[in-house]
């Protein structure tokens, strides 16, 4: 979509993967299984932003089970990097998911012990996060030159 001349400072990028995973579960799940091997596909789209200011991307990705397209996931990530001044930066980070893939949870109800020590993860829908912070940089001004295709 770029220029390669552009590539350290704009770049494009999608990444359409597929694979088989094999799952063997420690207790039995909702659907009844001990252990499944299913194939999954994992579509994302990402535009990343390096300027003088800052850096910024945004990212979008889409993923499920193909045994059972209705098992799949859509999650929305952005972040930005606005430089204050020489290394010091803040950071600001959101992403949102829609969530409808989780083939592992177990089968019966948690316990209160369980759900407030999170030993056991509970459905839902959707999961979202939100985070500020502060970084600061030093040392040389080469150590992040990388091949951003990469």
């Amino acid at each position: 979509m770029f220029p390669y001349a552009e590539s350290s400072r704009r770049e494009l990028t999608f990444q359409l993967t597929t694979g088989v995973n094999r799952f063997n579960y420690y207790e039995t799940t909702l659907f009844g299984k001990d252990r499944e091997t299913v194939v999954d596909g994992t579509l994302r789209g990402s535009f990343d932003v390096r300027q003088p200011w800052g850096t910024s991307g945004i990212s979008l990705e889409a993923a499920t089970y193909f045994h059972d397209l209705g098992r799949h996931r859509l999650a929305l990530d952005g972040d930005i990097d606005i430089r204050l001044f020489k290394g010091l930066s803040v950071n600001l980070e959101a992403s949102a998911s829609r969530v409808n893939d989780q083939l592992y949870l177990q089968a019966g109800d948690a316990t209160d012990e369980e759900i407030l020590l999170r030993r056991r993860q509970l459905a839902t829908s959707y999961r979202y996060r939100f985070s500020v912070g502060l970084s600061y940089t030093f040392g040389s001004i080469f150590n992040s030159v990388v091949n951003p295709r990469f």
